[in-house]
């Protein structure tokens, strides 16, 4: 399971008042984005930009590799990690 994808943090939108989630993954893809450096000066020119800022990447990094581990242990043990729905 790639975990950055199955855990989403949920945020208000600040133009409707609504709320929607951002995967992890995106996160770190906008991060990436920026990293690599993307010309883009204003969120209204790429929206996901904004999402950069909603995570530390090396907290979300260190999510995978801890995920990984534990995955690896459950099929040593012959079984399989699992999220439950909260």
């Amino acid at each position: 399971m790639e975990i950055l994808e199955a855990v989403a943090m949920e945020i208000p939108c600040s133009a409707c008042g609504g709320r929607y989630e951002v995967t992890l993954q995106q996160i770190l893809l906008s991060q990436k984005m920026l990293h690599e450096g993307c010309p883009v000066q204003a969120d209204s020119e790429c929206p996901p930009l904004a999402y950069s800022g909603l995570a530390d990447p090396q907290t979300i990094r260190e999510l995978r590799e801890v995920w990984d581990r534990l995955e690896e242990q459950a099929r040593k043990a012959g079984g399989q990690m699992k999220l439950r729905g909260g």
